[in-house]
């Protein structure tokens, strides 16, 4: 029988967390850092003697993900600034009749924003992120894409929520907007993670040889993204749009 409660609370640098025990058959203990608490799932027949050694062993794993998503609850309130290619860029609230968003050499302006209308300036920094990836994915995709054997056969945007980048069988390439947020290596990991796909529509040793062909600096991107990616849905609204 599943159950689940605050078993006990792991004091980390950066405060005090949550620690959740749900008990059901399986083989080894499962640790997962999720809305600001750590979810443990073990047999029933762990004791809570191995279960505090597992929380040792793996706490300075524990602490550098509740950081990050403490750090981006708090980034969630700020929207001073945005990340652009992967440096901070300040947005700027002008008059203006009409919602729109340029870049300038002060920042993002962004004017038709009332004071305090958190949800249209959202909407205006994610129209301004997927008007300007429309723009600029193509012409690096194309880029990347010289050295490769067979060529895609169309790009599109995405705004997937658990991917990156997909590629079909037909050879379509889809690229999540968010990526123009990351530094430009990021990017052009994805983009070559899927180009790697035309020739290898898994991830085998061939597919991971093509893609560091295309790309040989792909291991520090990835970990960038597992690192930072869930900072780039900064600008989503909770509720879905559009």
């Amino acid at each position: 029988m599943k159950s689940a409660s605050v078993w006990l609370r792991l004091p980390l640098p950066d405060g005090e967390v949550d620690v959740v025990l749900t008990r059901r058959p399986r083989k080894s203990v499962g640790i997962r850092v999720s809305a600001g608490r750590v979810e443990l799932v073990a047999h029933p027949a762990v004791s809570a003697a191995r279960l505090r050694e597992v929380l040792l062993e793996r706490r300075d794993w524990i602490a550098g993900h509740v950081a990050r998503q403490r750090q981006a609850r708090r980034q969630a309130d700020d929207l001073s600034q945005l990340c652009w290619r992967g440096e901070a860029l300040p947005i700027v609230l002008a008059a203006g009749a009409r919602r729109t968003a340029r870049l300038s050499a002060d920042g993002l302006i962004v004017t038709g924003i009332g004071d305090g209308d958190a949800a249209a300036l959202k909407q205006a920094v994610r129209r301004f992120f997927k008007r300007e990836a429309a723009l600029r994915f193509p012409a690096r995709m194309a880029e990347l894409a010289r050295g490769c054997r067979r060529q895609p056969s169309g790009l599109q945007l995405s705004s997937a929520r658990t991917r990156w980048g997909s590629c079909t069988a037909a050879g379509m390439i889809r690229l999540n907007w968010r990526l123009l947020q990351a530094p430009p290596a990021v990017l052009d990991y994805v983009i070559a993670h899927e180009l790697a796909h035309l020739e290898h529509m898994n991830h085998s040793p061939a597919f991971w040889a093509e893609t560091a062909r295309l790309y040989p600096d792909w291991q520090a991107a990835r970990r960038w993204l597992k690192l930072h990616g869930a900072g780039l849905f900064h600008f989503d609204e909770s509720q879905g749009e559009e």
